[in-house]
């Protein structure tokens, strides 16, 4: 459980700001059932603030990180000093220079907005908001929440906010006060050689990574789910005294033997390790209360809500029994086969605007000109296979994992040891085929335990299912249909989510033509395996854009817009 905000400034001006300011801005930016422990450090114009830390994190002076380096080393806090392993973000300061710097895929968010006269840098966009005189919208965010339910590469609903992203560091000098920022370039380079070498690469970059976690494992949880990297987690910490594992979903889930549920459960036994379920509603008993608390524990991020309907009780009961943090899976072991370059996109989660069917009918802020920066862009002599797994390193993970960390940071803190430079540094010397469906590291794990079949289904709700409930759909009216709503997502947007909403009926019905993954799933689905139905869809070509979006999901996306941008403009005249 940690979030950081620090405040550099020229000729005192940070002076000016007391700690009733600084948890005026953290009592703001946290939801109501969130822990609010705030320890505040000040030195040579210098202000850190930490936020529900646990005594783990590592400070020095005014040096933090969130996250966790792995190994810790001597110099971590010192500008300049050579960038740690680990899953991290670090904020590091001395008299001559702040230093931002993210680990290899920004898988922990640093945001930072550089004044005339202060820089302030920060894990909560909001927080920087406190400091600002104005709100000026980005409108290519509003655009991507729109399309992907994320913010897509701009990261920020501020268009003069900016992120530290993968494999950089941004140093001030404070002498000058001029700003540069210098990245690592992400490159795979695919190396010869038999499948047992690969092998034998993972599992030593695996051993190093795990042998220097250095944690309190009373203090710490594994969330446990049925699929590959959770199992391998568990497979690596299960000889570790204390440890305890964790599932959420339906009661429905606990009787269906392919969920993430049964599979957890089954999973823990084995291993003989201590193993709780904690359910979760089918629906929000207040959605008033499930949204907003959402929007306001990610920053409206993300619109990943089924996991959370519980108004992120099962993070306020983790935070209450004392937990530190969870130790979780997120990787980049390679992704799903594709076909083409739009098939890459959708599968990373940077689907645009064009590619719907019915939106690029509709003015839409930032829609006109939504694309990937160059950065991002397929290189000369790049596969699709490793355009698609770089895409992964460098977006999926910062945009739409780091994202969904986000979410939980406000109640435990998090480390990812599969994120680490050793690991995924080899990774990007597979060939593409050992990458591709993440063949080598999944036979790896089906190895080391054969007996328990991967989950094939979410132990969550079903997320559009419980938008087009009739309270959700009250609650998204109510907050779509007011002048406010139309002055920042315009009128057309507005009003077409509203007719959307008007219908009713089960998600779906009614609306504009199902994707081709949908009319698969309706008539042969029950007899196809998922990855059959992915792999048709993405070696299908298309003339035209299919992509459709039910009316819940779109409103539902729209109300996250709106909403942060009401708060965002309501932290600028808090202080």
């Amino acid at each position: 459980m940690a979030e950081l905000l620090m405040l550099c400034g020229r000729n005192g001006v940070t002076d000016t700001y007391t700690d009733a300011d600084l948890e005026t801005v953290v009592t703001r930016i946290l939801p109501k059932n969130a822990p609010r422990k705030i320890e505040v450090i000040r030195n040579d114009g210098l202000i850190t603030c930490t936020i529900n830390a646990p005594d783990s994190l590592p400070i020095h002076g005014t040096s933090a990180a969130v996250g966790r380096l792995l190994p810790p080393t001597d110099d971590w806090h010192e500008p300049g000093a050579p960038t740690p392993d680990g899953s991290y973000g670090i904020i590091r300061a001395d008299q001559n220079c702040i230093e931002l710097v993210s680990d290899v895929t920004a898988s922990r968010t640093i945001y930072y907005r550089h004044f005339e006269d202060r820089l302030v840098a920060s894990t909560s966009q909001r927080a920087i908001a406190h400091f600002a005189n104005d709100f000026v919208p980005n409108e290519d965010a509003i655009a991507w929440m729109i399309s992907s339910g994320s913010l897509g590469p701009s990261q920020a609903w501020d268009e003069r906010l900016n992120y530290v992203g993968p494999d950089t560091r941004v140093q001030l000098d404070r002498s000058t006060w001029e700003l540069t920022e210098k990245s690592r370039r992400t490159t795979f380079d695919p190396i010869d050689g038999p499948e047992s070498s690969h092998h034998d690469r993972l599992v030593d970059a695996l051993d190093d990574t795990f042998n220097a976690i250095n944690i309190n494992i009373e203090r710490w949880e594994l969330p446990l789910s049925g699929g590959l990297d959770s199992r391998e987690l568990l497979l690596r910490l299960q000889d570790r005294k204390s440890l305890r594992t964790f599932t959420w979903g339906t009661n429905a889930a606990l009787d269906d033997p392919e969920t993430d549920a049964m599979r957890a459960r089954e999973l823990a036994e084995a291993c003989d390790v201590p193993h709780r379920y904690y359910t979760l509603p089918e629906t929000p008993e207040n959605a008033a209360e499930v949204f907003d608390r959402f929007v306001t524990a990610g920053e409206g991020r993300i619109d990943h809500i089924s996991g959370y309907l519980d108004g992120f009780g099962v993070f306020e009961d983790l935070s209450n029994m004392g937990v530190d943090g969870l130790i979780r899976g997120d990787e980049g072991f390679g992704w799903r086969p594709v076909g083409s370059t739009t098939a890459v996109r959708d599968v990373i989660g940077a689907v645009t605007i064009k590619d719907y069917e019915m939106l690029p009918a509709l003015s839409i802020p930032g829609g006109d000109n939504q694309e990937l920066p160059w950065r991002l862009a397929r290189r000369d002599g790049e596969s699709i296979a490793t355009w698609r797994d770089r895409l992964y390193h460098t977006y999926r993970i910062p945009v739409v994992l780091g994202a969904l960390t986000a979410l939980k940071t406000p109640y435990v803190e998090v480390v990812n040891p599969f994120l680490t430079r050793r690991v995924l540094e080899t990774v990007r010397e597979f060939p593409d085929e050992y990458r591709t469906d993440k063949r080598l590291y999944a036979a790896y794990v089906e190895n080391r335990c054969p007996g328990i079949p991967v989950a094939t289904k979410s132990a969550n709700p079903d997320g559009n299912r419980m938008l087009a409930t009739e309270a959700s759909r009250s609650f998204l009216r109510s907050e779509l249909d007011t002048a406010h709503a139309r002055s920042v997502l315009g009128t057309e947007l507005v009003e077409h989510a509203l007719s959307g909403l008007a219908e009713q009926g089960e998600p779906s019905k009614g609306r504009s033509r199902v994707s081709i993954l949908d009319m698969i799933k309706r008539r042969i689905g029950s007899q196809l395996p998922l990855s059959v139905i992915r792999r048709i869809e993405e070696y299908t070509p298309l003339n035209r854009p299919s992509r459709s979006m039910i009316a819940e999901r779109l409103a539902f996306r729209a109300y996250i817009v709106q909403s942060m941008n009401e708060k965002i403009n309501t932290d600028i005249n808090a202080l």
